[in-house]
């Protein structure tokens, strides 16, 4: 007999020659009397697929060597990605953002697994997150500084509100046994035409949707130093270098008229200044954050049209002005 099923979804046995009652001859129904033909197609990727076409995205080689990024939990249990959910920390609440969204990826910009765990523990949030996410069925990659290296990319980002005619990356990446011209750890920018000081603070601040920055300006005895030969005047911009997140060491000695980064200690914000230098720190999370919205749209475009890529609504600054 044939075992099939029905449109009403009851089970149809079609007896067959020499059958018996406890013998079946098991074959798929005629698709045209028995089998409903979907004319959508569904939206999933294998995960080790999709993981693969975010490394060609932004290629974890090109990323810090200190740093965690590509694959960094794998779910056994959904080999499939339909949703994933991006965010630039993996906290307690974007976690259970992910799992009411019903996201297989949390896609974390930061790496959640940085220093190695002794032990996995309800004891403390990064451990009950890991464990979380291992009983939820949900999957992390982490791309960090690989995103920042890439070819529009975090740090080009930055750069995008202003107006300039040559742009480097300060460390660049090799590419082929070559420096890259796109490709690298930070920015430099050389302006079309010169900005003041006060009009590039207003530019920053909107672009990186802030209503506040913190500036260390130049001692002016150093900025006369440094422009002897030009005679540049003093809180005039022409070159701009930045660094997402923390670029204290990433800027240390590049020659430019102001840094843009989100945070440096006391004692990087006074060898700036020394210098004749200016410095613009917006915290930490300002220049990273508003890249989420434009990167969602390059990774369905160029990654997974048949992935759903969601930008966290839980994913907050963790710092208040007040």
């Amino acid at each position: 007999a044939v075992v099939s099923t029905q449109s009403t979804g009851q089970p149809f046995v079609e007896k067959t020659k020499n059958s018996s009652l406890t013998a079946f001859a098991l074959r798929p129904p005629p698709r045209n009397k028995y089998t409903p033909v979907s004319l959508s197609r569904p939206l999933k990727m294998k995960l080790r697929t999709l993981v693969t076409k975010l490394e060609s995205f932004a290629p974890t080689k090109h990323a810090e060597s200190w740093d965690n990024v590509g694959l960094l939990l794998e779910s056994s249990s959904s080999p499939a990605v339909k949703k994933v959910l991006t965010t630039i920390d993996l906290t307690e609440p974007v976690l259970e953002e992910a799992k009411s969204k019903q996201c297989s990826m949390i896609l974390s910009y930061h790496p959640p697994i940085f220093s190695s765990f002794k032990r996995l523990t309800q004891d403390n949030a990064k451990s009950r997150i890991i464990i979380n996410c291992v009983v939820s069925g949900i999957s992390i990659y982490s791309p960090h500084t690989a995103w920042d290296s890439r070819n529009n990319g975090v740090n080009d980002w930055i750069v995008n509100c202003l107006s300039y005619k040559r742009k480097l990356p300060i460390t660049p990446a090799l590419i082929d046994g070559a420096p890259s011209t796109t490709c690298g750890m930070g920015r430099i920018v050389t302006l079309k035409s010169p900005l003041s000081l006060t009009k590039a603070c207003a530019t920053f601040k909107q672009h990186l949707g802030v209503s506040t920055l913190r500036l260390g300006h130049a001692d002016p005895l150093q900025w006369v130093k440094r422009h002897k030969d030009s005679g540049q005047d003093y809180d005039v911009i022409r070159t701009v270098a930045v660094c997402a997140g923390s670029g204290g060491s990433l800027l240390k000695g590049v020659d430019a008229d102001l840094y843009v980064t989100g945070e440096m200690s006391h004692h990087e914000v006074l060898a700036v200044i020394a210098e004749g230098r200016n410095v613009l720190l917006s915290e930490h999370t300002h220049t990273e954050r508003g890249y989420l919205k434009s990167v969602v749209a390059e990774l369905t475009k160029h990654v997974a049209e048949d992935v759903e890529f969601i930008v966290s609504e839980s994913d907050a600054n963790p710092i208040e002005t007040i």
